[in-house]
Protein backbone atom coordinates (compact mmCIF):
# COMPACT_ATOMS: atom_id res chain seq x y z
CA UNK A 1 0.00 0.00 0.00
CA UNK A 2 1.48 3.40 -0.69
CA UNK A 3 2.09 5.49 2.33
CA UNK A 4 0.48 8.78 2.34
CA UNK A 5 2.07 11.72 3.89
CA UNK A 6 1.19 14.47 6.28
CA UNK A 7 -0.33 17.60 4.43
CA UNK A 8 -1.24 21.19 5.76
CA UNK A 9 -2.52 24.33 4.51
CA UNK A 10 -5.49 24.98 4.08
CA UNK A 11 -8.02 26.26 1.84
CA UNK A 12 -8.57 29.83 2.47
CA UNK A 13 -8.48 32.97 0.54
CA UNK A 14 -5.02 33.07 0.93
CA UNK A 15 -4.78 30.24 -1.55
CA UNK A 16 -4.83 33.06 -4.07
CA UNK A 17 -2.18 35.01 -1.82
CA UNK A 18 -0.03 31.62 -2.63
CA UNK A 19 -0.38 31.20 -6.07
CA UNK A 20 0.28 34.92 -6.52
CA UNK A 21 3.60 35.07 -4.76
CA UNK A 22 4.85 32.19 -6.27
CA UNK A 23 4.48 33.84 -9.42
CA UNK A 24 5.94 36.73 -8.94
CA UNK A 25 8.50 34.98 -7.49
CA UNK A 26 9.40 32.97 -10.58
CA UNK A 27 13.01 32.65 -11.00
CA UNK A 28 13.52 32.73 -14.98
CA UNK A 29 15.29 29.38 -15.63
CA UNK A 30 16.85 28.91 -19.69
CA UNK A 31 17.14 25.48 -21.21
CA UNK A 32 19.57 27.19 -23.01
CA UNK A 33 23.58 27.40 -21.69
CA UNK A 34 24.26 31.09 -20.61
CA UNK A 35 27.79 32.12 -21.48
CA UNK A 36 27.91 34.65 -18.20
CA UNK A 37 26.59 34.98 -14.77
CA UNK A 38 23.43 36.59 -15.18
CA UNK A 39 21.43 38.85 -12.20
CA UNK A 40 17.50 39.34 -12.48
CA UNK A 41 16.66 42.09 -9.56
CA UNK A 42 12.99 42.49 -9.79
CA UNK A 43 10.25 44.30 -7.34
CA UNK A 44 6.50 43.73 -7.37
CA UNK A 45 3.71 45.72 -5.82
CA UNK A 46 0.83 43.90 -3.98
CA UNK A 47 -3.06 44.84 -4.24
CA UNK A 48 -6.05 44.10 -2.93
CA UNK A 49 -9.38 45.80 -4.63
CA UNK A 50 -7.04 48.21 -5.31
CA UNK A 51 -5.69 49.10 -2.14
CA UNK A 52 -2.04 48.45 -1.68
CA UNK A 53 -1.30 45.88 0.88
CA UNK A 54 2.47 44.62 0.17
CA UNK A 55 5.64 44.21 -2.16
CA UNK A 56 8.04 41.48 -3.08
CA UNK A 57 11.57 41.29 -4.38
CA UNK A 58 13.19 38.67 -6.38
CA UNK A 59 16.59 38.58 -6.49
CA UNK A 60 18.20 35.56 -9.26
CA UNK A 61 21.74 35.03 -10.10
CA UNK A 62 22.03 32.00 -13.14
CA UNK A 63 25.06 31.07 -14.49
CA UNK A 64 25.50 28.63 -17.44
CA UNK A 65 23.84 25.68 -16.02
CA UNK A 66 22.89 27.11 -12.82
CA UNK A 67 20.11 28.98 -10.75
CA UNK A 68 19.79 30.64 -7.13
CA UNK A 69 16.76 33.09 -6.23
CA UNK A 70 15.95 34.68 -2.67
CA UNK A 71 12.72 35.92 -2.58
CA UNK A 72 11.21 38.56 0.23
CA UNK A 73 7.13 38.97 0.17
CA UNK A 74 5.63 41.41 2.82
CA UNK A 75 1.99 42.60 3.23
CA UNK A 76 0.64 45.36 5.57
CA UNK A 77 -2.74 44.97 7.90
CA UNK A 78 -5.28 47.13 6.19
CA UNK A 79 -8.52 45.72 7.31
CA UNK A 80 -9.71 42.94 8.73
CA UNK A 81 -8.91 40.82 5.77
CA UNK A 82 -5.38 41.07 5.46
CA UNK A 83 -2.70 41.07 8.66
CA UNK A 84 0.72 41.61 9.31
CA UNK A 85 2.81 39.15 7.64
CA UNK A 86 6.61 38.17 5.91
CA UNK A 87 7.61 35.48 3.97
CA UNK A 88 10.99 34.34 2.65
CA UNK A 89 11.51 32.26 -0.45
CA UNK A 90 14.91 30.70 -1.06
CA UNK A 91 15.34 28.31 -4.32
CA UNK A 92 18.80 26.68 -5.87
CA UNK A 93 18.84 24.42 -8.96
CA UNK A 94 19.99 23.57 -12.16
CA UNK A 95 18.63 23.52 -15.87
CA UNK A 96 19.43 21.70 -18.59
CA UNK A 97 17.81 21.16 -22.59
CA UNK A 98 15.70 18.76 -20.83
CA UNK A 99 14.00 21.01 -18.27
CA UNK A 100 14.11 22.47 -14.93
CA UNK A 101 16.08 20.23 -12.06
CA UNK A 102 15.14 21.90 -8.52
CA UNK A 103 18.20 21.07 -5.68
CA UNK A 104 16.83 22.72 -2.59
CA UNK A 105 14.11 24.82 -1.87
CA UNK A 106 13.03 26.70 1.26
CA UNK A 107 9.99 28.79 2.69
CA UNK A 108 9.67 30.66 5.86
CA UNK A 109 6.35 32.52 7.06
CA UNK A 110 5.53 35.02 9.68
CA UNK A 111 2.09 36.09 10.45
CA UNK A 112 0.26 37.12 13.27
CA UNK A 113 2.98 35.07 15.50
CA UNK A 114 2.34 31.84 13.62
CA UNK A 115 5.39 30.71 11.71
CA UNK A 116 4.98 28.05 9.06
CA UNK A 117 8.66 26.49 7.83
CA UNK A 118 9.19 24.08 4.73
CA UNK A 119 13.04 22.58 3.55
CA UNK A 120 12.76 20.82 0.75
CA UNK A 121 15.65 18.35 -1.49
CA UNK A 122 15.20 17.20 -4.78
CA UNK A 123 17.22 14.30 -6.48
CA UNK A 124 16.69 13.19 -10.57
CA UNK A 125 13.66 15.11 -9.98
CA UNK A 126 11.90 13.74 -7.14
CA UNK A 127 11.47 15.57 -3.68
CA UNK A 128 14.24 13.20 -1.28
CA UNK A 129 13.57 15.11 1.67
CA UNK A 130 10.71 16.91 3.21
CA UNK A 131 9.87 18.53 6.03
CA UNK A 132 6.81 21.17 6.37
CA UNK A 133 5.22 22.26 9.80
CA UNK A 134 2.85 23.18 11.09
CA UNK A 135 1.54 19.97 10.17
CA UNK A 136 -2.28 20.11 10.80
CA UNK A 137 -4.53 17.54 11.80
CA UNK A 138 -6.26 15.04 9.80
CA UNK A 139 -9.65 15.87 8.35
CA UNK A 140 -12.09 13.53 6.91
CA UNK A 141 -12.45 15.41 3.63
CA UNK A 142 -8.33 16.00 2.82
CA UNK A 143 -7.09 14.12 -0.51
CA UNK A 144 -4.54 11.95 1.19
CA UNK A 145 -0.88 12.86 -0.10
CA UNK A 146 1.29 10.36 -1.31
CA UNK A 147 5.25 9.73 -2.47
CA UNK A 148 4.03 9.26 -6.26
CA UNK A 149 2.45 13.02 -6.00
CA UNK A 150 6.40 14.12 -5.13
CA UNK A 151 7.48 12.61 -8.59
CA UNK A 152 8.06 15.23 -11.29
CA UNK A 153 7.06 18.68 -9.55
CA UNK A 154 8.60 21.64 -8.98
CA UNK A 155 8.68 24.45 -6.14
CA UNK A 156 7.29 27.74 -5.92
CA UNK A 157 10.68 28.91 -7.07
CA UNK A 158 11.32 27.23 -9.86
CA UNK A 159 7.49 27.28 -10.98
CA UNK A 160 5.48 29.80 -13.38
CA UNK A 161 8.62 30.25 -16.03
CA UNK A 162 8.48 29.58 -19.37
CA UNK A 163 11.79 28.59 -21.04
CA UNK A 164 12.13 29.53 -24.99
CA UNK A 165 14.34 28.92 -28.09
CA UNK A 166 15.78 32.01 -28.07
CA UNK A 167 15.75 35.72 -26.86
CA UNK A 168 12.35 37.68 -27.23
CA UNK A 169 8.71 36.64 -26.95
CA UNK A 170 7.57 33.63 -29.13
CA UNK A 171 3.87 33.29 -30.48
CA UNK A 172 0.96 33.76 -27.23
CA UNK A 173 0.15 30.24 -28.25
CA UNK A 174 3.41 28.76 -27.51
CA UNK A 175 4.29 30.75 -24.43
CA UNK A 176 0.78 29.38 -22.81
CA UNK A 177 1.15 25.93 -23.50
CA UNK A 178 1.67 24.24 -20.55
CA UNK A 179 0.70 23.04 -17.16
CA UNK A 180 2.84 23.70 -14.35
CA UNK A 181 3.09 20.94 -11.67
CA UNK A 182 3.92 22.37 -8.29
CA UNK A 183 4.46 21.08 -4.50
CA UNK A 184 4.52 23.75 -1.87
CA UNK A 185 5.40 21.32 1.06
CA UNK A 186 1.88 20.68 2.26
CA UNK A 187 -0.05 20.43 -1.66
CA UNK A 188 -0.18 19.47 -5.20
CA UNK A 189 -1.54 20.96 -7.43
CA UNK A 190 -1.25 22.29 -10.89
CA UNK A 191 -1.56 25.26 -12.55
CA UNK A 192 -2.52 25.10 -15.87
CA UNK A 193 -2.39 28.02 -18.54
CA UNK A 194 -4.24 29.14 -21.82
CA UNK A 195 -3.52 31.66 -24.05
CA UNK A 196 -5.19 34.87 -23.81
CA UNK A 197 -4.10 37.93 -25.76
CA UNK A 198 -0.53 39.96 -26.63
CA UNK A 199 -0.31 43.54 -24.85
CA UNK A 200 2.25 46.13 -24.80
CA UNK A 201 4.12 48.30 -21.77
CA UNK A 202 5.57 51.54 -22.18
CA UNK A 203 8.44 51.19 -19.40
CA UNK A 204 11.60 53.06 -18.02
CA UNK A 205 15.15 52.34 -17.62
CA UNK A 206 14.58 49.98 -14.64
CA UNK A 207 11.07 48.67 -15.40
CA UNK A 208 9.86 46.95 -18.93
CA UNK A 209 8.72 47.76 -21.97
CA UNK A 210 7.62 46.10 -24.75
CA UNK A 211 5.12 43.09 -25.65
CA UNK A 212 3.58 41.01 -23.27
CA UNK A 213 2.21 37.60 -23.31
CA UNK A 214 -1.28 37.14 -21.15
CA UNK A 215 -1.86 33.79 -20.53
CA UNK A 216 -5.44 32.85 -18.61
CA UNK A 217 -4.54 30.26 -15.77
CA UNK A 218 -6.53 28.00 -13.90
CA UNK A 219 -5.98 26.24 -10.45
CA UNK A 220 -5.99 23.05 -10.49
CA UNK A 221 -5.83 20.70 -6.50
CA UNK A 222 -4.60 17.79 -7.00
CA UNK A 223 -3.57 15.79 -3.37
CA UNK A 224 -3.12 17.46 0.18
CA UNK A 225 -6.13 20.14 0.30
CA UNK A 226 -9.09 19.72 1.98
CA UNK A 227 -11.70 18.66 -0.58
CA UNK A 228 -14.64 20.12 0.77
CA UNK A 229 -13.42 23.45 1.78
CA UNK A 230 -14.82 26.48 0.46
CA UNK A 231 -12.37 28.49 -0.73
CA UNK A 232 -10.66 25.65 -2.60
CA UNK A 233 -13.86 24.97 -4.47
CA UNK A 234 -13.95 28.67 -5.46
CA UNK A 235 -10.73 29.16 -6.60
CA UNK A 236 -10.87 25.59 -8.63
CA UNK A 237 -13.72 27.51 -9.76
CA UNK A 238 -12.06 30.69 -10.40
CA UNK A 239 -11.74 31.86 -14.26
CA UNK A 240 -10.15 34.93 -13.22
CA UNK A 241 -6.83 34.42 -12.83
CA UNK A 242 -3.74 35.61 -15.71
CA UNK A 243 -0.09 35.70 -15.45
CA UNK A 244 1.99 38.44 -17.85
CA UNK A 245 4.62 37.02 -19.09
CA UNK A 246 7.66 39.27 -20.63
CA UNK A 247 11.28 38.54 -22.32
CA UNK A 248 14.08 38.41 -19.68
CA UNK A 249 16.88 40.74 -21.75
CA UNK A 250 18.13 39.14 -24.43
CA UNK A 251 17.64 35.16 -22.15
CA UNK A 252 15.55 32.72 -23.85
CA UNK A 253 13.07 33.09 -21.11
CA UNK A 254 10.26 34.65 -20.23
CA UNK A 255 9.14 35.57 -16.26
CA UNK A 256 5.59 37.02 -14.88
CA UNK A 257 5.42 40.79 -15.26
CA UNK A 258 1.77 40.69 -13.72
CA UNK A 259 -0.60 38.46 -12.25
CA UNK A 260 -3.86 39.10 -11.04
CA UNK A 261 -5.80 36.63 -9.50
CA UNK A 262 -9.89 37.40 -8.50
CA UNK A 263 -11.01 36.74 -4.71
CA UNK A 264 -14.37 37.18 -3.31
CA UNK A 265 -12.99 40.52 -1.73
CA UNK A 266 -11.52 41.79 -5.05
CA UNK A 267 -8.80 41.44 -7.65
CA UNK A 268 -5.48 40.23 -6.02
CA UNK A 269 -2.98 42.20 -8.36
CA UNK A 270 0.94 41.98 -8.10
CA UNK A 271 2.62 43.76 -10.64
CA UNK A 272 6.08 44.56 -11.73
CA UNK A 273 7.42 48.17 -9.95
CA UNK A 274 11.03 47.15 -11.13
CA UNK A 275 12.52 45.17 -14.00
CA UNK A 276 16.18 45.37 -14.37
CA UNK A 277 18.91 42.48 -15.94
CA UNK A 278 22.22 42.10 -15.88
CA UNK A 279 25.31 40.19 -17.12
CA UNK A 280 28.60 39.71 -15.00
CA UNK A 281 31.93 38.20 -16.21
CA UNK A 282 31.77 34.53 -17.39
CA UNK A 283 31.19 32.44 -14.38
CA UNK A 284 34.22 30.15 -13.78
CA UNK A 285 34.12 26.80 -13.45
CA UNK A 286 30.43 26.68 -15.49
Amino acid sequence: MRRALSSGKSGSWRIAGTLALALAAAVPLSATPLHAETEFDASYAVTLAGITIGRADAKSRFTRTGYAAVIAGTTSGVSRLISDARASLVGVGRFSPRGIAPASFSLDTVETGLETHVRMAFQNGAITELTATPKLPEAPDRVPLYTGHLQGVVDPVGAFLIATDGPGLPDGQHVCAHRLQLFDGWQRYDVSLAYKETREASGTADTYSGKIVVCAARYIPVAGHRREREAVKFMAENKRIEVWYVPIGQLPLLAPYRILIGTKFGDLVITSTRFVVSETKPAIGN
